[in-house]
């Protein structure tokens, strides 16, 4: 699309038109930086010019046009798009960073929502934590942070660490930070694009994370921003890919699955999550959503398979009051039993533990 024919809404406009350039009086409209400003379907979409600035001046920026816009009525996303100038190349980035101090990094995914992935993230870290081991648990989900409330932690805010850093909150042996402790509880989250990056590399990169073993990450459902991102920010360990026994929940685990190994990420192993569920009455187990499709998946895929845990009506109960299953509930083995594989796989324990 030609400059000529890019769309500019004036509602949006008038919007831009009171985020001025960090150190001058002109705003960005007024000197000619906003090349497009249009809203689809209550996403706002923003093109910028490219700016060459210090990266402190363009989030500044970045964060008073996500403001301007998050504040007009029936925008509920904002897609800004702030290129830089071309670099050099000595000057290009070079690729994942490792967090220092972390020996071991290991997302907690899900190709669909509601199989349980938080779960098995919080509880992961806390049986990690029960071995010994110290070790950090990062909310990256965005748009849904509920690690503070399944660990009992709302309201909390981190303090400043090392450096001008983000020093997690410590809670129950872990090193916990979420977006969720920095946004207030009620308020959506509408980045898009350049804005996740930004918040995710914050919150690897910016943190006061320490020495630990492991570094569990709660990533979002899906193959979206936040995956892309965390996968060229940082090398992973391995990968844990949660799913239930469902058909339609299995395609998307393949999904997730591909998505690692599209970036030559290891897969630790699939956690078949719901996977039974024991009578409380009569003692008997039931199948609700199937059983046994996903330990033959794994071995379709490559890799292997961590077990399963039970559909366990505890779980949720606990979590709402910010105790873990691991814990608390009648199914802590087995996620018990999953974080001693992972543990061994890590190389975090001995294999006669």
């Amino acid at each position: 699309m030609s400059e000529k024919e890019r769309i500019l809404d004036p509602d949006l406009l008038e919007a831009l038109k009171q985020v001025k350039y960090p150190g001058f009086d002109a705003d960005i409209v007024a000197m000619g930086l906003v090349l497009e400003a249009r809203v689809e379907d209550g996403k706002a979409v923003v093109l910028m010019r490219p700016v060459a600035a210090p990266a402190k001046v363009r989030e500044d920026l970045e964060d008073a046009i996500a403001a301007q816009i998050g504040s007009l009525p029936g925008v509920r996303e904002l897609e800004l798009n702030m290129p830089e100038p071309p670099q050099p190349k000595a000057q290009q980035k070079q690729g994942p960073r490792p967090i220092p101090g972390v020996k071991a990094i290991v997302p907690v995914a899900s190709g669909k929502g509601g199989v349980g992935k938080s779960t098995v993230s919080v509880n992961l870290a806390l049986a990690l934590a029960e071995m010994g081991l110290k070790v950090g648990l990062l909310d990256l989900d965005l748009y849904g942070p509920s690690i503070p409330i399944m660990l009992g932690l709302q309201g909390a805010q981190p303090s400043q660490g090392r450096d001008n850093k983000i020093a997690p909150v410590e809670a129950r042996g872990l090193k916990v930070l979420s977006i969720g402790f920095l946004i207030g509880a009620d308020r959506a989250l509408i980045w898009r694009g350049p804005l996740v990056m930004k918040a995710v590399r914050q919150l690897l990169h910016e943190a006061d994370w320490g020495e630990l073993d492991a570094l569990i990450l709660d990533l979002p459902p899906g193959t979206g921003d936040v995956q892309i991102t965390m996968t060229q920010e940082t090398p992973i360990t391995g990968a844990v890919v949660v799913t239930t026994p469902q058909d339609v929940a299995l395609a998307d685990a393949i999904r997730a699955v591909d998505m690692f190994k599209q970036v030559n990420a290891k897969v630790l192993g699939i956690v078949e999550n719901m996977s039974y569920f024991i009578c409380p009455d009569c003692g008997g187990r039931h199948e609700i959503f199937g059983h046994g499709s996903v330990e033959p998946l794994s071995q379709k895929l490559g890799v292997p398979f961590l077990g399963e845990l039970p559909l366990d009506p505890d779980v949720p109960k606990l979590a709402d009051h910010g105790q873990a299953a691991v814990q608390a509930a009648g199914s802590a083995e087995a996620y018990r039993q999953i974080a001693v594989k992972v543990a061994r796989m890590l190389g975090l324990i001995g294999q006669d533990k």
